[in-house]
């Protein structure tokens, strides 16, 4: 899977394997959250955006993006 970078969150496994492949590709962090971008599968995203289906990019850090996905989160490091 891409996720190898991933640290999912007391996320059963069920729910893990619907979550879509996504590979972090480069990211922006900015003390401005309009600034900050992540760059997801080849495409860039904002927070409040929604990658792919049943996904949401709710925070962009530092190094990680974290994403939510069916009621759970997702850290993915860059």
């Amino acid at each position: 899977t891409v996720l190898t970078n991933a640290v999912c969150f007391r996320m059963p496994e069920d729910v893990r394997r619907t979550l879509p492949p996504l590979a972090i590709g480069g990211l922006v962090y900015s003390e401005s959250a309009a600034s900050r971008f992540v760059i997801l599968n080849g495409q860039v995203f904002h927070e409040g955006s929604r990658p792919a289906e049943g996904v949401q990019l709710e925070q962009i850090r530092r190094k990680s993006a974290v994403l939510s996905h069916r009621g759970y989160r997702v850290e993915l490091s860059y």
